[in-house]
C-alpha cells in the first residue's frame, strides 16, 4: 500500500524543480513537523553590529542587493574599501573588515576557515566536501611540501600526457578543458597514486564531483538553512553527485585494499598524500574517510590550479611581448642547472614567479579571503566586536588595486613582482609568488594559509614552461582586449568558452 509520504515526496521532488518561493505551502507541510527548528534558529540569530551595509541607501531591497553582489561584486568591494561593513549575500550577511583590523588576527583559534567553508560554500554534511583538518594539513606540511622528488615525475607526466596538439598553423583552441585534464593528472598523482594517475575513471570523478557539488550547492543555498535538513534530497543533481562520490570510493578502497595487499608498503614512490594518511591520521581501513579526503583535496586544487594557468594563458595571449623573455629565463636557468629543472630551477625563475603572481593579483580565484566563522565573540583591534557565529573576510579584490601597493594597479605589469625583488636586497625573499602577508592575500593568511602552495607552485610552473616551450599563443585577430572572466558571489573563473590560438613553435 502506497502511504501518504510515498505519494508526497516525488510530488515534492518535481514542484523543488520550479521556483522555489512558488511552491512555499508544499515545504510548508514538511516545515510542520519540524517545529523545534524554528526554535533553535531564532535561538542562534546572529546579532550583527549596528553598522550600515554596504550599498543599503542606494538598494535598499535586500533581494535587489544580493542580485547586486553576485553580478559585480568587484566594484562593491573597491567602492566600500577601507570601510568595515556588513555585506548582504545569499547565505546571509559577511562583515567586510578593512586590512589595518588583520593584525593578531591571523593566529585567532576562535576564527574558523573550516566553519566558514561549512556555511558558505561547501555544506559538507550533504555534499562530503570541505577543509581537511589540522592533522591532516600537518601532513600536507610535513611530507609534501618538502619533497624535491615530485618535480621529476610531475614533468614527466606533463611531457607523457600533454592534452594538446601540434599545431603547424595558428589554430582555435579552448584551453579550459586541457588545462583542467592535466591539472587533474597531476593532483590524481601527488595525492592518490601513479596508477590513479592514468586512470581515467579516477580523473573524470576528480574534476567532476567539484563542479557537480558546486552547481547543486549553488542550488541548495536558494532555500533558507532552516529547510535544507528537509529539501536537500530532492534538489536536482544531487543523485548524480553522490554516485560519482560512491565510484569514487570503491576506486579509492581498491588503492587501500592493494596497499594492505602489499603489506602497507606505498603504492608509488614518491608516496602520495594518501600513503601518507594511510600511515597515520586516517590509517590503512577508512575507506570513506580517505575518500573524502581525495575528494576535498581535489576541489581545493584542480579548480584553482586550472583556474590560475588558464588565467596565465589569457595574460600571455593578450600581452604577447613577454613570451620572449619568459624563454630566455627558462633556457637560461636550465643550462645553468646542467640542462634539468629541478626544484632550484623552478625557484631560480623570477620572471615566471612574477608572471603568474601578477596574473594572480588581477584575477585571482576568489575576490576575498582570509574566510572566516567566529565561534565565539571576538573584539578586533579599533575595539569593534566581531559577534559568535558572524562570518568575516578581507576584501582581497580591493586590496589588490591599492594604490599604496602597486603602481598603476589597473595594469597587467607581468615582471612586477620580478622589479620589487631586483630593487631591493630585502624583497629578495618577498613578492613571491606563494609569499603570504597583508598584501599577499590570494593563498590566505595566518595559520590557514593554503597548505599546499609550494606543491601548486611546482606544478602551474611545470605546465607553465611546457605552453611557453611548445606555442606561440595569442589572442584571435577579432578580440582587440581581454575577454571577460566569468564573475559570481565574487568567485573568478575563466569562461571555459575562450578561444586563444596557437601555433606550435619549431622544436629543439
Amino acid at each position: 500500500m502506497t502511504s501518504h509520504s510515498d505519494a508526497y515526496y516525488p510530488i515534492l521532488a518535481a514542484k523543488l524543480e520550479q521556483n522555489p518561493l512558488a511552491v512555499a505551502g508544499w515545504v510548508a507541510l514538511s516545515v510542520a513537523l519540524f517545529a523545534a527548528m524554528f526554535i533553535w534558529s531564532f535561538a542562534a540569530n546572529v546579532r550583527m553590529p549596528k553598522l550600515p551595509i554596504a550599498m543599503q541607501q542606494e538598494v535598499p531591497n535586500k533581494k535587489k542587493r544580493i542580485e547586486l553582489f553576485i553580478k559585480d561584486t568587484r566594484r562593491l568591494l573597491i567602492e566600500s574599501y577601507n570601510k568595515y561593513f556588513p555585506l548582504t549575500k545569499i547565505t546571509g550577511t559577511n562583515i567586510i573588515i578593512p586590512l589595518d583590523l588583520l593584525h593578531g588576527l591571523g593566529s585567532q583559534k576562535s576564527l574558523s576557515f573550516s566553519a566558514f567553508l561549512e556555511e558558505e560554500f561547501s555544506m559538507k554534511k550533504y555534499t562530503k566536501v570541505g577543509n581537511l583538518d589540522q592533522k591532516q594539513i600537518s601532513i600536507v606540511n610535513k611530507k609534501l611540501n618538502p619533497t624535491l622528488q615530485y618535480v621529476p615525475v610531475i614533468q614527466d607526466l606533463v611531457r607523457r600526457h600533454w592534452p594538446l596538439d601540434d599545431y603547424k598553423t595558428s589554430t582555435a583552441v579552448k584551453p579550459w578543458p586541457h588545462v583542467m585534464r592535466m591539472v587533474s593528472r597531476i593532483s590524481a598523482r601527488i595525492f592518490h597514486s601513479a596508477a590513479s594517475a592514468e586512470n581515467d575513471h579516477w580523473l573524470d570523478i576528480a574534476s567532476e564531483h567539484v563542479h557537480s557539488a558546486v552547481v547543486w550547492t549553488e542550488n541548495l543555498k536558494k532555500w533558507p538553512a532552516i529547510l535544507r535538513p528537509i529539501v536537500y534530497r530532492f534538489v536536482k543533481g544531487r543523485g548524480y553527485m553522490m554516485q560519482r562520490f560512491e565510484e569514487g570510493k570503491a576506486l579509492v578502497g581498491n588503492s587501500l585494499a592493494e596497499r594492505k595487499a602489499h603489506g602497507g608498503k606505498p603504492l608509488s614512490e614518491p608516496q602520495t598524500l594518501l600513503d601518507y594518511l594511510a600511515d597515520s591520521v586516517l590509517g590503512p581501513d577508512d575507506v570513506e574517510s580517505h575518500t573524502i579526503a581525495q575528494i576535498n583535496l581535489c576541489v581545493a586544487a584542480i579548480q584553482s590550479m586550472s583556474s590560475t594557468v588558464t588565467q596565465c594563458l589569457m595574460d600571455l595571449a593578450t600581452h604577447p611581448e613577454y613570451a620572449p623573455e619568459l624563454l630566455k629565463e627558462v633556457q637560461r636557468v636550465r643550462e645553468a642547472r646542467g640542462g634539468v629543472i629541478d626544484k632550484q630551477a623552478l625557484t631560480d625563475m623570477w620572471m615566471l614567479d612574477s608572471f603568474i603572481k601578477e596574473t594572480q593579483r588581477l584575477n585571482p580565484p576568489d575576490l576575498t579571503s582570509f574566510q572566516r566563522k567566529a565561534l565565539s565573540d571576538v573584539t578586533l583591534s579599533n575595539g569593534l566586536r566581531v559577534p559568535k557565529g558572524a562570518r568575516i573576510v578581507l576584501p582581497t579584490g580591493a586590496i589588490n588595486m591599492d594604490r599604496e601597493f602597486f603602481q598603476d594597479p589597473e595594469t597587467f605589469n607581468g615582471f612586477r613582482y620580478y622589479e620589487m625583488r631586483t630593487a631591493k636586497e630585502e624583497s629578495r625573499s618577498t613578492n613571491q609568488m606563494v609569499t603570504v602577508g597583508k598584501k599577499d592575500l590570494t593563498w590566505g593568511y595566518g595559520r590557514h594559509a593554503c597548505p599546499g602552495r609550494y606543491i601548486a607552485e611546482v606544478a602551474m610552473k611545470l605546465v607553465m614552461i611546457e605552453f611557453l616551450a611548445r606555442y606561440d599563443i595569442r589572442l584571435p585577430d577579432d578580440v582587440k582586449t581581454r575577454p571577460k572572466n566569468v564573475e559570481f558571489e565574487g568567485l573568478v573563473i575563466p569562461d571555459p568558452e575562450w578561444v586563444l590560438m596557437m601555433k606550435s613553435r619549431p622544436r629543439a
